[in-house]
């Protein structure tokens, strides 16, 4: 599997066991897979300017701070996310204790990105775009950089596999990308035998 250093990826360790013959014993070994973060892109002019706005700041985007910066979205907001707004306030006190540097909190931002992607799409998220998705890639880069360690639930690490097969689905097939993923896959199975 060929790794691109100019591309940013979410590495999930795949256990593998391998069956040692002279030895006569089974083996579990661990290899990585890179799965490629595919930056989301706004879906429209509303999306866009939202988009441009925190990419310039270098910053998630906070639905607090869109409310905030962009008040006629207000009501679509609290229309599509009023029963977990809580969960959004929360990310958002995360967001500001990571930009003042706490990896920490850092964490604790993707933990809640993950969860609050299984609320969408929404009303507000066709206005917005994929904001969550902008924010997983944004987090999992942050958390790369400052090589603090982590690890995603698996039905992000399926997520962010799907993202990255859309994305090359009319390029030429990765053969040990997706042996990985089968095994990946297998494992996961395994776990709820």
């Amino acid at each position: 599997m060929e790794i691109d250093p100019n591309k940013d990826y979410y590495v999930e360790p795949v256990e593998i066991e391998v069956y040692l013959k002279k030895a006569g014993k089974v083996r579990t070994v661990v290899k990585d897979l890179y799965i490629e973060l595919i930056p989301e892109k706004p879906t429209g002019d509303i999306s866009r300017e939202i988009f441009d706005f925190f990419t310039k700041r270098d910053e998630p985007i906070d639905l607090l701070e869109v409310e905030n910066n962009f008040p006629h979205l207000y009501n679509p907001i609290y229309s599509s996310y009023y029963h977990i707004h809580e969960l959004y306030e929360t990310c958002s006190k995360h967001f500001k204790q990571g930009m003042a540097g706490s990896a920490q909190s850092w964490r604790m931002s993707l933990y809640l990105t993950e969860l609050l992607l299984k609320y969408e799409p929404t009303a507000a998220s066709k206005i917005i775009g994929n904001f969550n998705a902008y924010n997983l890639n944004y987090l999992i880069i942050k958390l790369n950089k400052l090589k603090e360690p982590f690890l995603l639930e698996d039905s992000t690490v399926a997520y962010l596999i799907k993202r990255r097969n859309i994305a090359y689905a009319d390029k030429p097939r990765d053969k040990e990308f997706d042996k990985l993923i089968e095994l990946w896959e297998h494992n996961v199975k395994e776990k709820f035998l």
